[in-house]
């Protein structure tokens, strides 16, 4: 069973320090300020590695059965063993129910199976647990709820998870390419293809073309995150600078885009 796993070792800061003085003796300088007043300071971003730690971010203490049971079930999802591994992750969901992780899985698992109404319920109840993102919970409600409604055609998830686990980086373009040909308006396809592209034009280009398909928050984030590296690249420090600013303090960013901006504008600046 592939599925994501959580990256370690991420120190969560706090980003809504409102410091109007000027920079310190320290060095802690003021890097972004938006129209509000809310700053963002050099050591506000000193840590930022652009990680999150999805398995601790809800600091829920975990039963060890309901642990156990998960890594079982991971087990036996990656030996092709389903009925066994949804078995094991719904005895973890009764023991913890306010974890996400379980039912994340379990969503997956379903995906696997072909049945795509389950696999929507799961990560919408990932979803709802950690609604400010838990890995690509909100991309999966996003294209499984535009397949229901006939937006996207039935496998269109399946499809494009075909992209991350593809060897090579021209089959993960060449399936990105035909997702966006066939599905114009599915707007993770995109943001992979602005990923894969080579040239900056060309990046610019897909990333303004999924911005405009009304892509999911996730997506969203990292095709604002891409613009502004573009923008920066193409000597545009200053709009990139506020693009990843307004970026962090919306109220609608994911965790993982927080932190991915987080560490993008300690690149620009340094």
């Amino acid at each position: 069973m592939k599925s994501p796993i959580g990256i370690l070792s991420l120190s969560l800061l706090t980003l809504f320090s409102c410091h109007s003085q000027p920079p310190d003796a320290g060095g802690n300088r003021v890097i972004f300020k938006d129209s509000l007043g809310h700053t963002i300071t050099s050591a506000v971003l000193s840590n930022a590695t652009g990680q999150v730690n999805y398995e601790v971010m809800d600091k829920l203490s975990i039963n060890p059965e309901a642990k156990e049971l998960h890594n079982e079930a991971r087990e036996l999802g990656q030996a092709g063993k389903y009925e066994e591994a949804i078995a094991k992750l719904e005895q973890a969901i009764k023991i913890q129910p306010a974890w996400a992780y379980p039912p994340y899985d379990l969503a997956f698992v379903y995906l696997l199976k072909g049945d795509f109404d389950n696999a929507l319920k799961y990560y919408k109840a990932a979803d709802d647990l950690s609604p400010k993102g838990f890995f690509t919970a909100k991309t999966a409600v996003y294209t499984l709820e535009g397949e229901k409604a006939g937006k996207f055609p039935k496998g269109m998830y399946a499809a494009y998870l075909q992209i991350e686990w593809a060897a090579d980086e021209n089959k993960k373009l060449e399936i990105a390419q035909t997702i966006t040909e066939k599905v114009p308006d599915f707007a993770p396809g995109w943001k992979e293809m602005a990923i894969l592209a080579d040239k900056p034009a060309e990046k610019l280009e897909y990333i303004n073309l999924g911005l405009s398909k009304n892509p999911d928050l996730e997506t969203k984030g990292v095709l604002l995150i891409n613009k502004a590296i573009n923008l920066n690249g193409l000597g545009k420090k200053e709009e990139a600078k506020k693009l990843l600013g307004d970026l962090i303090f919306s109220p609608d960013v994911t965790t993982g885009n927080l932190e991915l901006a987080k560490f993008t504008l300690k690149s620009i600046v340094e």
